[in-house]
């Protein structure tokens, strides 16, 4: 059986939560902690999982496809506070959900305490597009009023949702990820990685998610998609502290397409 086809048997044995209960537990502002590992593992990780956590379920589908538009400024100043570790930086994008046509203008803000606030918008922009009610928006949220911002960085990937009983944790598991560059035509797809953040309020000791992936020797990994994605398709960029995330993600990677190879 395919991993696919084995992520699909296991999500079938978990409760359903809805997207309005997964709205209730969404965490805008929160702690985070990420980990990144291979393709593989996901089915090994999930049976683990199955009376600990629901799984979103939209149209009879517990898995999701988003689609995610960065913007940033001319001289990639989001981009440059991220490398040089800045805090009270911020990333400003659209986001497309396979499960309606809504798309959402987003900034995401981290604190010099590590927490994330996400603040969000839906818009009536239909090529995500930064129009004068979206400008009015990142003025408020953000210090770039006066920047120039421009499309420098498209995604996309599968997500599972998952949210334990008390709505105070909510897992995201994403895969299949896909980086384009809007300028250079250039893309690049990872089928074998696998990214994983813990969404929570408190402490992340009592997750069971966090105690699985232990399990599987899968510690926690600072990691951007959108700092990924400009530095694999951007070499003229300044990587220097993004080059270990960069090999780690083709070493997965490479593992995984040897794996399936054979």
């Amino acid at each position: 059986m395919s991993i696919a086809g084995k992520i699909e048997g296991v999500l079938a044995d978990f409760s359903s939560i809805t997207l309005e209960e997964v709205q209730r537990a969404s965490l805008m502002r929160r702690k985070d902690s990420k980990y990144i590992f291979s393709y593989i593992e996901v089915p090994g990780i999930l049976s683990m999982l199955v009376n600990d956590y629901r799984v979103l379920e939209i149209d009879d589908r517990r898995s999701h496809n988003y689609q995610t538009f960065y913007y940033d400024t001319l001289g990639r100043d989001m981009y440059h506070m991220h490398h040089r570790g800045r805090v009270n930086r911020h990333k400003i994008r659209f986001r497309k959900y396979d499960s309606s046509d809504a798309v959402y203008l987003e900034v995401k803000t981290k604190d010099a305490r590590g927490v994330t606030v996400k603040n969000r918008m839906q818009t009536q922009a239909k090529e995500a597009s930064i129009l004068s009610k979206e400008e009015e928006f990142l003025a408020h949220y953000t210090r770039y009023e006066d920047e120039k911002m421009l499309p420098v960085l498209e995604n996309s990937f599968n997500r599972i949702t998952l949210v334990n009983d008390s709505q105070t944790e909510r897992i995201t598991l994403d895969y299949q990820l896909w980086f384009s560059n809007p300028v250079s035509e250039e893309s690049i797809e990872l089928p074998g990685i696998s990214i994983a953040e813990i969404k929570f309020e408190k402490l992340l000791s009592g997750s069971p998610f966090h105690a699985a992936l232990r399990q599987h020797h899968i510690i926690p990994r600072r990691f951007s998609k959108y700092c990924t994605g400009m530095a694999m398709l951007n070499p003229e960029l300044k990587q220097n502290l993004f080059k270990e995330k960069v090999r780690r993600v083709h070493q997965i990677n490479n593992h995984y397409l040897q794996y399936i190879k054979n």
